[in-house]
């Protein structure tokens, strides 16, 4: 899987992301990695790997993940890439 989305500022994010990994844990959803664009610091690509496309979208409509985005800093729409591993 992989995430894009820009926030408002890194450094807030991050605390923010650190503390949902409960929630992602739950939800069967291992992030890998974190990378910021040469370009713009808080444009954000993540890297995961997730159980299925069902678990992703579950986990992508869950209310919490909508308030810790909030909370976090996040303003623009994720962009997701689900991908097949051969």
């Amino acid at each position: 899987m992989l995430l894009t989305h820009e926030v408002k500022d890194y450094a807030p994010w991050r605390k923010v992301y650190d503390a949902g990994e409960p929630l992602r844990k739950a939800s069967n959803i291992n992030m890998l990695a974190v990378y910021t664009s040469v370009d713009n610091p808080n444009k954000l690509t993540l890297i995961g790997e997730v159980a299925s496309m069902e678990a992703m979208q579950a986990f992508m409509q869950n209310p919490q993940l909508a308030k810790d985005m909030e909370a976090a800093g996040v303003i623009s729409k994720p962009e997701i890439t689900v991908l097949k591993k051969m």
